[in-house]
């Protein structure tokens, strides 16, 4: 099963009461430099694209109060330089490569809104994450590493009318603070360690059907998007995954 411009994954997760989940496949990486000359912000006409393997591990308990734990890894590569005309191959040792973990607490206040088993909730997510990205430039790999501590509120409907399937969208958006390093292999003056901040959005929806008492045939669509604020180096990035698979419940 395949969406025409995006990833596709396989998973197995546990969406009741309480589990494991683990999530495996493809994620599609969009980047963009922004110049900092405005306001307002000038981004690049030219876009980094790659995409490459992802993993994800979670933890989640679910009653009346959600709370999920989760790891992700991804790491990207076959970037092409994507501009208005034409895409160009980049340099075949670029890389991006993604580590994160969260937190999200969510509860669902508002319950049969509009409709029976619609349910409207509120939460809050914590996260740290750390991106590492590799770009071939004519000086030799120029290098970028950030860190940064995120902290979202959460707006989510779920749709659990009926026992055989059942559907979730969840918004996500994040404020975040960040320590950024640059460096150039050839150039040990380059490198440097600065402060910032950025910001994250997140949309994604999913939709479960119960095939036995344990187990579902689940899909799921992710975009999200962020950028960053920082000094001599700030950028926007986007991500895409399309997730299909069986989810089993303890």
């Amino acid at each position: 099963m395949s969406v025409p411009g995006v990833p596709i994954a396989i998973v197995l997760a546990t969406i009741a009461q309480s589990g494991w989940s683990a999530s495996a496949g493809t994620e599609r990486f969009s980047y963009r430099d922004i110049s900092r000359g405005g306001p307002p912000a000038d981004a690049s006409p030219v876009t980094w694209e790659g995409n490459g393997p992802s993993l994800e591990i979670a933890y989640e308990r679910a009653a009346r109060r959600l709370h999920r734990f989760s790891v992700s890894f991804s790491s990207a590569g076959a970037f092409s330089y994507v501009t208005p005309v034409r895409t160009i191959g980049a340099a075949s040792g670029d890389t991006a490569r993604r580590v994160e973990g969260r937190y999200e607490y969510r509860r669902y206040p508002f319950r049969n809104v509009l409709a029976r088993g619609l349910d409207a909730g509120i939460g809050i997510e914590g996260s740290g994450r750390r991106l590492s990205l590799t770009r071939g430039v004519a000086a030799g790999p120029e290098r970028n590493a950030t860190v940064s501590a995120a902290l979202a509120c959460v707006a989510a409907a779920r749709l659990h009318r009926w026992d055989r399937w059942a559907a979730e969208v969840t918004w996500t958006n994040a404020a975040s603070v960040l320590r950024q390093r640059d460096a150039q292999d050839v150039d040990a003056a380059s490198d440097a360690r600065r402060w910032g901040g950025g910001w994250r959005t997140d949309l994604a929806a999913s939709v479960s059907v119960r095939v036995s008492k344990r187990a579902s045939l689940t899909g799921s669509i992710l975009r999200a998007g962020e950028g960053t604020a920082v000094s001599h180096h700030s950028f926007a990035f986007a991500r895409s995954r399309f997730t299909a698979g069986m989810t089993y419940a303890k």
